[in-house]
């Protein structure tokens, strides 16, 4: 019997060490870049050097009679480049994004921390190259995108903040995937929205789908009871997870949301 428990105990130590070190597998898909995908809009692809890293991205021209730029952070195992074909939906002067550090062709090692100053970079970068008001900007984040995207909007001026398909923390999903084991201790990487998003004092909307097979529906209620009444949630019926976009609502209120976002300027 000791022999059994020792092995067991054995086993659980070498599990627990397994999922420490190897917890960046589990949690970033970083894409390679497609070729084919890049050259098609290579007129609008933007590079930046900072701290030794290459920032890469794009920027996409929309109607320059508006004012409004949103800046963009995509979710797990996207390369963001996509958005150069979603971009003409949206009712904006221009939209900005950049793959995450080791997606595409960014350069860097993809962490929490990196993702976190990824964007408080980019965000400076943006208002300096670019000539972007701080109150014209409107953060957009998808999935883990989403996370990046609040902490952002927590720590610099924004005009709003649309987070897609967001999730309390990994910490909170990772505990629910793996109850076993004692994940406080060992991620790394938690992205805890929650911390963050009642420190965003921006207009906040928030989609969400109902057959989210990615997301469980407590994480978005945790994220929502701490957000408050204030910030706006929409769930979408027959869409998931990645699947989102093809409600026929989607755009729309994003768009409605911009336009509430003008009028409150002017």
């Amino acid at each position: 019997m000791t022999d059994i428990l020792i092995f067991l105990g054995t086993l659980y130590l070498l599990l627990c060490t397994a999922l420490y070190f190897l917890q960046e597998k589990l949690i970033f898909f970083p894409p390679l870049p497609v070729d084919d995908v890049y050259q098609s809009v290579s007129h609008n692809e933007v590079r930046f050097m900072i701290d030794n890293e290459q920032l890469h991205g794009w920027r996409v021209e929309g109607d320059s009679a508006k004012k409004k730029t949103i800046l963009y952070f995509g979710g797990n195992a996207e390369d963001v480049v996509y958005l150069n074909f979603e971009a003409k939906e949206f009712d904006v002067r221009q939209c900005i994004t950049f793959n995450h550090p080791g997606y595409g062709k960014s350069t860097g090692k993809p962490a929490q921390q990196s993702l976190y100053n990824n964007a408080l970079e980019i965000y400076d970068l943006v208002l300096r190259e670019y000539a972007v008001k701080a109150e014209d900007i409107i953060v957009v984040g998808r999935s883990l995108g989403s996370s990046v995207a609040t902490y952002l909007a927590a720590n610099r001026k924004v005009s709003g903040l649309v987070l897609i398909t967001p999730f309390d923390s990994i910490k909170s999903i990772a505990s629910n995937k793996y109850k076993f084991f004692p994940i406080n201790y060992l991620l790394k990487h938690p992205f805890p929205t929650v911390e963050y998003i009642d420190k965003v004092s921006a207009s906040v909307l928030m989609l969400s789908a109902v057959n989210d097979e990615i997301i469980a529906d407590e994480h978005l209620q945790n994220l929502q009871l701490v957000a408050g009444v204030s910030k706006r949630i929409i769930r979408y019926a027959d869409v998931g997870h990645n699947t989102i976009q093809t409600h026929h609502g989607y755009y729309s209120e994003i768009n409605e949301f911009i336009t509430s976002l003008e009028e409150t300027v002017q």
